[in-house]
């Protein structure tokens, strides 16, 4: 009898224990999600700043890996790259520098644990969050939209031909700015430049892979300023396999997947033409 109380008292610990480490680890992710949502939501204040001092117009959004013209310069697929605070910081190379307050922690979820190896020692990723490409200006003048690559499937997409791209906060018709999402948590596997594509048509297909680091959800920031954290809701969106599968079209190709059509009706839409002849402009 003592030895079954012994027992009963020891398994008792033992599931209070338990019950700490997961209250504990709930409250971190708890955390985590607030100041990941913070951290969208400082970018989207960001951007309308940016906006308001270049008469409307947005930060480039090149779709080049390195290019030295940008809202931020490189890849996390380079090391060197993933582990320069100055790319995200200095106001020469990152284009929302100074209305980030300069702040390197802005552009990256602290769930994100992902690490790159330099000369044998294993350093933090700086950077979470990417922009929609089809949102933002092209790196050289004169100014204009973004061509969007990969709207409609292809990686040759021009501005507005099938797709909306927005240059501009007057471009922000269709979606409205308060449904048109502009920055977005990138799976550590997904994540390489500074811009995030979604191809547009169906049957349904992830080009480029949101996080999950919340309870699988993302945090997500929107052109009018406000962000939120969106729960997925298809157990395909998560991004399992490494970098490998995420250029797999197998595992890319994901019909009738309701997160993807989610986010396509929040990433632009058709453009709607009479004349051929004469394609939708963008005007500050």
């Amino acid at each position: 009898m003592a030895l079954i109380t012994i027992l009963g008292i020891l398994a008792l610990v033992a599931f209070e224990a338990h019950s700490r480490s997961r209250a504990r680890a709930k409250g971190r992710e708890l955390m985590q999600g607030i100041y990941c949502l913070n951290n969208a939501r400082q970018l989207a204040n960001s951007l309308q700043l940016y906006a308001a001092d270049n008469n409307g117009w947005l930060p480039p959004n090149s779709d080049v890996v390195k290019a030295t013209n940008n809202w931020v310069r490189g890849t996390m697929r380079d090391t060197e790259d993933a582990t320069n605070i100055l790319y995200l910081t200095d106001p020469k190379m990152a284009k929302l520098a100074r209305y980030c307050g300069f702040s390197a922690s802005v552009y990256k979820c602290p769930a994100d644990t992902s690490e790159v190896e330099i000369n044998g020692v294993l350093y933090p990723r700086v950077r979470t969050f990417s922009m929609n490409q089809a949102v933002g200006t092209k790196p050289e003048s004169p100014l204009a939209a973004v061509d969007g690559p990969w709207l409609d499937g292809t990686s040759h997409h021009t501005n507005n031909q099938s797709w909306r791209t927005y240059g501009c906060l007057g471009d922000m018709i269709k979606p409205s700015p308060a449904n048109l999402w502009v920055f977005i948590d990138e799976d550590e596997d997904s994540i390489n430049d500074g811009g995030f594509a979604v191809n547009m048509t169906t049957p349904t297909k992830w080009v480029d892979w949101p996080g999950t680091y919340h309870d699988y959800s993302a945090s997500i920031a929107f052109a009018d300023g406000h962000s939120e954290t969106h729960k997925w809701m298809d157990h395909r969106t998560k991004l399992r396999g490494g970098q490998a599968a995420a250029s797999n079209n197998e595992v890319r190709n994901q019909p009738n997947n309701e997160d993807i059509l989610w986010l396509q009706a929040r990433t632009s839409s058709k453009v709607v033409n009479d004349n051929p002849q004469q394609p939708p402009g963008n005007q500050p």
